[in-house]
């Protein structure tokens, strides 16, 4: 029997990255030749465009083609005459004549109704009556499981499908074929968790990779990382970013992230480097439906799985003894630590997964429903469909009205607004000569491992021993900080208080709504959290505040309101000029999205009684794009002095066998930010080789969180997150810094200053820094000879490396965070 395979997706090819569409079709066409039928796979040309892949004939039996019209489709069906077409995607029905008379079976593995629910881009109605209109061409229906069939049957009935004696809906689940068994695992080897893919809307994994990452940090006696590859759909618009978020910056480097790789390299990866597959998101209706691509290909390699409990497959991933279901996040602390402590239920489980793709999954077995309908294939009896959905233009509308209505809201926020400041003046503490500062900023602050959280959080001890109590208020709506003379202590907030709290995926959903990069998503969080409002208000009424500071731009929110129900001053510090910052590093990113946050940005800025640039170049910018002139004030960051005096220099040479020979320079960084990533790549394939080349022997400390995976270069030492920099700064010949991008001021410089080390910098790395190049430090334009002839020069002339050190610690002198928080409570009146 001829078969033509209509697939939204390139024939699957494993030296490509791979979407599930891809994946599914491949096992569904090599089930059907498997079984004795010709398959002509075919899909949409404009995929091609998407990947390398090429049209690949390697499998017998099965011819691949592609097509980009309608005509062309209808040319295909008219000369091959199939017996069967097999689409493999409700949209792609579009391109088939409504008159066709060779049966249809349609698969709707992934019901696309529930995946519109979380894409609000999309119109919900237009797309549900386009998707019953196109179902009433098929004859016959794939799903994944049990609850897709229920969830379709009142579709169809909608589409006027007649299901009155018989439903023509098959379960074919995501098959695949087992790999060969494992190996033991070896005592002691490293413990690698695997997860990933391309992240969608509806599916929200970050708590649970953070649950997951923190057990495996406080792991002491186990080697161990959560391996997680993310990317963009394969077939999306370059400017959608659906990767993995993890907002906390963790300690000890357990965390891996890696792109999307090929179908084989993925494969391989699961064969021999990976252990145990995680399938672990919020519960949603979506989640509940559907089934995993990612739990089937870890099984197929052997990979017992964690999962949901809520997942249909749950089930049979328990019954096998096949992996671990979980109901919660609390469960995953002592899960995890159960697994790492007993490697013989590896092994088991493992056998156990192979076993459950072997009788549940295999392709050769699941295909055996359309195998049947094959040989007997009908076209379906219709009737008339059911009008379910409401036209929007049946609802009347009025100008006149709708004015109305607006001055009606208008009139009420007012008068509510006009209470709540009554009710809030009468619940203040008198504020007499006690002022007190509210901090709200982001939620990686602890610990102090980057260049953002040491400054928050230096800003905030400093200000504390002028005043009597600064609180800090993060992205933790269950607690919040205090800092008094210097002093940290956590207290929680009322559990009423987290309870009032908008649903998290529900501000996710707006900034994805909004355009807004994933990566930098959670800056943003703050314009759709009400919380932050909440617990502000919640501190004012209890304790005399009188300035609420923003540290990043949309954190103000939350200060304007307080400020309008309490009074009080608003400060608004700019780390960088955000919108401009994103607009460099995700080029990408739609001039719409760019405009909406930079107009809010501005707005904000002029809104606060002050804002703080840490750069001039930054002040020029914001003024140049509509910032009041008289609400700008430069502060640069400041410096730990106290720290750098106290602190003693590590063995750096003894703990990394650097040899005496060798100078050691040094840089440190968050590498989960871009810029600092691709400074130390520059450094490896660039700066270092011409080292080498010269004959100089160095060797690369690189401080701070985040490492990538794989090593850059043989001389880059990678320490991971330190509790403290100075150490390691102390024990260094020479600072380096290759930035070519990024904004605000470079917080590092301070720290190098501080440290008496000379250092050599692009002008990018040492923006916003009033030196002198030459006397505190070596600037180059560009990462090339001259940024290699600084620092061979500083190696071979010591004394005009510690001259340099010394004039850098001198400039640094009147940097001290003491100093930097005078100017700050100055600014607002407080002292």
């Amino acid at each position: 029997m001829k078969i033509i395979l209509i697939a939204h997706g390139v024939f699957l090819n494993s030296s490509s990255v791979a979407t599930g569409n891809s994946v599914r079709a491949y096992y569904l066409a090599k089930g059907l030749v498997d079984h004795g039928h010709q398959v002509t796979y075919t899909y949409p040309r404009e995929l091609a465009k998407f990947t390398s892949n090429e049209i690949d004939n390697s499998l017998p039996g099965i011819r691949v083609t592609n097509f980009i019209s309608k005509k062309e489709l209808s040319r295909l069906i008219k000369n091959e005459q199939p017996d069967l077409l097999v689409v493999g995607y409700w949209e792609l029905l579009d391109y088939l004549d409504e008159t066709i008379a060779v049966p249809i079976v349609l698969d709707v593995v992934a019901p696309r109704i529930l995946e519109i629910m979380f894409q609000t881009e999309f119109d919900l109605d237009a797309e549900t009556m386009h998707m019953l209109t196109l179902y009433r061409r098929a004859d016959r229906f794939l799903v994944g499981n049990e609850r897709q069939r229920h969830f379709l049957l009142p579709w169809l009935i909608m589409a006027g499908i007649d299901c009155r004696f018989e439903i023509p809906i098959d379960i074919v689940p995501i098959s695949s074929q087992p790999c060969q068994e494992r190996p033991p695992k070896q005592k002691d080897s490293l413990w690698r968790f695997v997860s990933g893919g391309v992240s969608w809307p509806w599916r929200n994994s970050e708590a649970w990779f953070d649950k997951i990452v923190t057990t495996l940090e406080n792991e002491q006696l186990y080697k161990s990382e959560l391996c997680l590859f993310s990317g963009k759909y394969l077939y999306g618009n370059k400017g959608d970013n659906l990767s993995v978020e993890i907002e906390e910056t963790h300690k000890k480097n357990v965390l891996r992230k890696h792109n999307l790789l090929a179908y084989g390299a993925m494969q391989q990866f699961l064969l021999h480097q990976s252990d145990i597959g995680i399938e672990l998101a919020d519960y949603n209706i979506e989640r509940e439906y559907s089934q995993s691509f990612r739990i089937i290909e870890f099984m197929r390699a052997g990979l017992p799985v964690i999962c949901n409990d809520y997942l249909e497959i749950s089930s049979l991933i328990e019954s096998y003894d096949a992996g671990w279901v979980v109901h919660s996040k609390d469960e995953l602390p002592s899960l995890l630590q159960n697994i790492l402590g007993d490697s013989s239920e590896l092994e088991r489980k493992s056998k156990n997964a192979l076993r459950l793709i072997e009788e549940h999954f295999n392709y050769l077995q699941t295909i055996r429903p359309v195998i049947d309908y094959a040989l007997k294939p009908n076209k379906i009896k219709r009737t008339l469909p059911i009008s379910a959905i409401a036209s929007r233009n049946a609802i009347p509308s009025s100008g006149n009205a709708y004015n109305l209505l607006a001055r009606i809201r208008s009139t009420i926020k007012q008068n509510a607004i006009s209470l709540l400041k009554r009710i809030f003046s009468k619940l203040r503490p008198r504020q007499g000569e006690q002022k007190e500062i509210v901090i709200i900023t982001r939620s990686d602050i602890f610990p102090t491992d980057h260049g953002a959280a040491v400054k928050i959080d230096r800003t905030a001890a400093a200000l504390s021993r002028y005043i009597d109590a600064v609180y800090l208020i993060t992205d933790n709506r269950n607690e919040y900080y205090i800092y008094q003379q210097g002093d940290l202590i956590r207290k929680r907030f009322p559990l009423w208080i987290s309870l009032l709290a908008p649903i998290r995926f529900f501000v996710r959903q707006a900034t994805r709504k909004k355009g807004i990069p994933a990566s930098d998503a959670f800056l943003y969080y703050p314009l759709f959290d009400w919380s932050y409002i909440i617990r502000t208000l919640y501190l004012a009424v209890r304790h005399p505040v009188y300035v609420f500071q923003a540290e990043f731009p949309m954190y103000a929110r939350a200060c304007i309101w307080a400020r309008s129900l309490c009074g009080g001053k608003v400060l608004l510090v700019e780390h960088n000029v955000e919108y401009n910052r994103l607009r460099e590093q995700i080029p990408e990113m739609s001039c719409h999205t760019v405009n909406y946050l930079r107009d809010i940005e501005i707005q904000l800025c002029n809104a606060a009684d002050a804002t703080i640039v840490v750069s001039e170049r930054d002040r020029n910018q914001l003024i140049e794009d509509g910032v009041c002139n008289q609400h700008i004030h430069y502060i640069p960051h400041g410096v730990d002095l106290a720290q750098f005096d106290r602190a003693k220099p590590i063995d750096l040479r003894k703990r990394f066998e650097i040899g005496e020979n060798e100078t050691i320079l040094v840089y440190h960084g968050t590498y989960l930010y871009p810029p600092n990533l691709e400074a130390m790549k520059i450094l490896a394939q660039r700066i270092l080789p011409m080292l080498h080349q010269r004959g100089v022997r160095v060797k690369v400390i690189a401080i701070g969180p985040g490492c990538p995976p794989q090593s850059l270069h043989e001389d880059i030492i990678f320490t991971g997150s330190v509790k403290s920099v100075a150490p390691y700064l102390l024990a260094a010949n020479i600072a380096i810094v290759p930035l070519l991008k990024g904004g605000g001021t470079r917080m590092k410089i301070l720290d190098y200053f501080a440290a008496a080390l000379p250092v050599v910098s692009t002008a990018k790395g040492i923006e916003g820094i009033p030196v002198n190049n030459g006397v505190e430090a070596i600037i180059i334009n560009a990462v090339d000879d001259a940024f290699v002839d600084a620092i061979i020069n500083l190696i071979e002339n010591p004394q005009q490396a510690a001259a340099m050190g010394k004039k850098g610690r001198t400039f640094v002198e009147q940097m001290d965070w003491s100093a930097i928080a005078l100017r700050y409570l100055k600014l607002t009146g407080v002292k």
